[in-house]
């Protein structure tokens, strides 16, 4: 099995919602997430605080990236899968995506031998 990383982009903060609503996104999270685990195919993964630093050759910012279309990455998940088809029918479960959310499927790639 292969790893990939799901970076959960975009989405309804959850300040925004009601009472009920932060509950039942908590409780699906927990049955995906304990489905992921008890298959095996979970290796890790948490939420993102919108606020971080950019750190680029031109300088350092500490404002959070918010140019981007899909929404800045507000957290990820590590996956195993046999391939890229079966970690994005993983990320299709996400609870994430019924919460207006999308998430990017990237294979981890091996480091070369130095």
């Amino acid at each position: 099995m292969k790893e990939y990383l799901l970076l959960l982009r975009g989405g309804k903060p959850m300040a925004s919602k009601t009472e009920e609503e932060s509950k039942a996104e908590m409780q699906a999270w927990g049955v995906y997430m304990g489905n992921l685990g008890q298959n095996g195919q979970l290796v890790g993964g948490l939420p993102l605080e919108p606020a971080g630093t950019v750190v680029a050759a031109k300088g350092t910012s500490n404002e959070p990236v918010t140019s981007s279309t899909e929404g800045i990455v507000c957290g990820y998940l590590i996956v195993k899968a046999e391939g890229i088809e079966q970690a994005s029918e993983i990320a299709k479960d996400c609870p994430h995506i019924t919460n207006e959310g999308n998430i990017e499927v990237r294979e981890i790639a091996p480091m070369p031998a130095m």
